[in-house]
């Protein structure tokens, strides 16, 4: 596997070389534009609106849109003047609890190599970061681009992941605000937190993402491969998937709703009954 980037993490006059390499890979079909007429491949031209001509990079210039019809241009010499210098070094700002950084905030991700030199370095920032259930904060340039970065332990390595800053996410609140589910809240009664509780139980395993397919990707593939050879492309009947029981009228439907699911996962068994119910009164 290639490294993508080559530096050094440094926490306060510690310095470890480390390199990066891409965790995760896109493998999204991409279907090519064509024009109907010929088959020629569609470019993205440059063009102006105003005068409805093509036009040449030479002949663009960066503004910010202040609405009305106004504009700030920003050159090319401002912006160099405020580009971060190019860096290989990743400086840990601090560390913070890994149940204190949201997983909302993660965008990007890389695994952390190293070389023989850096390897004693490397295994004691991963055995302490796991031991203490840490991440380590800091900034990182990458493709001439500062972002800040979290590095974080997983399995017998660590994981570098570039983060989204405060004001870049959304506040819940205002959600939740119009949510009729929301206002008003009364406690969750006790019934439903054991049917619920039970439903969780019988549901959960161990997670195994090969167990979850890329559903279209595959249909796409096997519709392209129905085209390539010129026969209709088979279509796998869609299983059929149990209604999702969405907000029930009242508590009794509700609880009613939760029971029903309870016996269908598990065949019958352990279904909640009204002595579970007595029980919690």
């Amino acid at each position: 596997m290639h490294a993508m980037w080559k530096g050094t993490v440094q926490i306060a006059k510690i310095q470890i070389p480390i390199k990066l390499y891409a965790a995760t890979e896109d493998k999204e079909l991409s279907l090519k534009q064509t024009h109907s007429l010929c088959g020629g491949g569609v470019s993205h031209l440059k063009y102006c609106q105003l005068c409805e001509s093509k036009i040449e990079q030479e002949d663009i210039r960066k503004v910010y849109d202040l609405g009305g019809g106004n504009y700030v241009e920003i050159t090319e010499e401002e912006l160099k003047g405020i580009t971060p210098q190019a860096s290989k070094t990743m400086i840990i700002e601090q560390f913070a609890d890994e149940t204190e950084v949201e997983r909302l905030r993660l965008k990007k991700h890389y695994y952390v190599g190293t070389d023989e030199v850096g390897e004693e370095g490397f295994r004691l920032l991963h055995a302490c970061l796991a031991q203490a259930r840490k991440i380590g904060i800091g900034y990182l340039t990458l493709r001439s681009v500062q972002s800040l970065a979290a590095i974080w332990p997983l399995g017998e390595g660590l994981v570098l992941s570039t983060m989204l800053y405060e004001d870049e996410v959304r506040a819940m609140a205002p959600v939740y605000a119009s949510s009729p589910a929301m206002s008003g809240k009364s406690p969750v009664p006790e019934a439903h937190m054991l049917v619920f509780n039970k439903l969780i139980h019988a549901m959960t395993s161990p997670f195994e993402g090969a167990r979850y397919a890329n559903h279209y990707d595959a249909a796409l593939r096997a519709l392209i491969d129905g085209k390539i050879t010129k026969l209709a492309p088979r279509v796998a009947a869609d299983s059929e998937q149990p209604a999702l029981q969405r907000g029930a009228s009242n508590l009794e439907d509700l609880l009613a709703s939760l029971t029903t699911s309870l016996d269908s996962v598990n065949g019958g068994n352990d279904a909640f009954t009204q002595s579970d119910f007595n029980q919690t009164h």
